[in-house]
């Protein structure tokens, strides 16, 4: 699935301003090396942090939406170096991150993606590093429309034949899935009302941790 069109035609689609575990927790991150945003989206993770002096690598598949982060940077003068690829595909520079966000990433891969990033995650933290990530939990209520018969590609995970693909997590499993790290803080419920564009107001069940290596 692309967002290409989408950014196209819907200015700041997830919203402008940062992730609100991200700005509670944001000065806990060293700045003497770069933070990575893993789908940075049309940037407002990764402009906030370059706006608050922190140097940033963002990645996106989509070209609009790198195109979008470098002429931001480009104008405000902000330290953002943007990689128009996948985590997968992506050959960080930097000797290791202080800090890496993973917004609305882990509901869109499968169970094989979300294992390859977890790899990739743990080569590119040392000791100290922290971890922003959120998720779609089972009890979110996009579960029952994707979890049809025939759906089903892995645990509480389903693809739905058009490019969209949902993968939920149980109460506490993220948890599990970044066990080698301590919790600085973690949350489970349901986050508030928003938009996409001019699509329905949505809600969503979800997890978001802060962790620490």
């Amino acid at each position: 699935m692309t967002y290409d069109e989408t950014y196209k035609n819907s200015k700041d689609n997830f919203g402008a301003e940062p992730e609100p575990v991200l700005r509670n927790y944001y000065r806990r991150i060293n700045k003497s090396q770069p933070v990575l945003d893993i789908g940075a989206g049309q940037g407002r993770n990764a402009l906030f942090l370059a706006r608050e002096g922190f140097t940033v690598d963002a990645i996106d598949p989509s070209k609009v939406a790198t195109e979008t982060i470098s002429a931001l940077a480009t104008q405000e003068e902000l330290s953002i170096r943007t990689h128009q690829c996948g985590f997968d595909k992506f050959v960080s520079q930097a000797d290791f991150y202080s800090g890496i966000l993973i917004f609305g990433v882990i509901q869109i891969l499968s169970w094989e993606d979300i294992n390859l990033l977890l790899e990739k995650v743990n080569h590119w933290t040392n000791r100290g590093s922290l971890l922003f990530v959120t998720g779609f939990t089972v009890a979110d209520s996009s579960f029952t429309r994707y979890s049809q018969p025939g759906k089903t590609i892995g645990k509480n995970s389903f693809a739905d034949g058009q490019g969209n693909l949902r993968t939920y997590l149980e109460a506490g499993e993220i948890l599990k899935l970044f066990s080698e790290y301590e919790v600085v803080h973690h949350w489970e419920g349901v986050g508030p009302e928003h938009r996409h564009g001019n699509n329905p107001i949505e809600r969503h069940a979800m997890t978001e941790v802060v962790l620490q290596r």
